[in-house]
C-alpha cells in the first residue's frame, strides 16, 4: 500500500501536467518544434508563459553510476524571474526513490538562460520529474 500511494500521487501529477486548465502544466519548450516537456512541471499558469525549457542532458557518471541531468531554463518576459526549482528522482516504474533536492531558489534575468544542473545521490535512480515554482 505504501508503494501505491506515491504512484498513484505521481501518475495524478503526470495527468494533470498534460492538461492546459489545471496546474502544475508540463514546460513549453525553448524549440518551436519540440513538445513540452513532460519531466519538467510549473505550477503557476504566468510563470509558465514566462519560462521555457531546453532539451536535458542526461548521463550516468562513471564509477558511481548517479544520474546527471542538465537543464536549460530561459526566462522569456521582460522581468526578472524568481523561481524554486526541485527535482525528485524516480525509479524504472516511475516511483520516487526518495532522492529528492532542496528547492533552489535561482534568478533568471529577462532573456537570459540558466543551466540547472543536478546529480541524483542514489544509483538507482532512472527517471526524473522536476518541480518549478514561483518564489514569492
Amino acid at each position: 500500500m505504501k508503494k501505491l500511494l506515491p504512484l498513484s500521487c505521481l501518475l495524478a501529477i503526470m495527468f494533470l501536467a498534460s492538461c492546459n486548465s489545471v496546474a502544475p502544466y508540463a514546460a513549453l519548450p525553448i524549440e518551436d518544434d519540440a513538445e513540452q516537456v513532460a519531466n519538467v512541471v510549473v505550477t503557476n499558469a504566468k510563470l509558465r508563459q514566462g519560462l521555457r525549457v531546453g532539451r536535458a542532458g542526461v548521463r550516468r557518471i562513471e564509477g558511481s553510476n548517479q544520474l546527471k541531468l542538465i537543464v536549460p531554463i530561459r526566462n522569456v518576459s521582460k522581468r526578472e524571474l524568481q523561481v524554486r526549482i526541485q527535482v525528485s528522482f524516480l525509479d524504472l516504474e516511475k516511483v520516487p526513490i526518495g532522492d529528492d533536492t532542496n528547492a533552489q531558489v535561482q534568478i533568471i534575468g529577462p532573456g537570459e538562460t540558466h543551466n540547472h544542473s543536478v546529480t541524483s545521490t542514489m544509483s538507482e535512480a532512472r527517471d526524473w520529474i522536476m518541480r518549478i515554482v514561483p518564489n514569492y
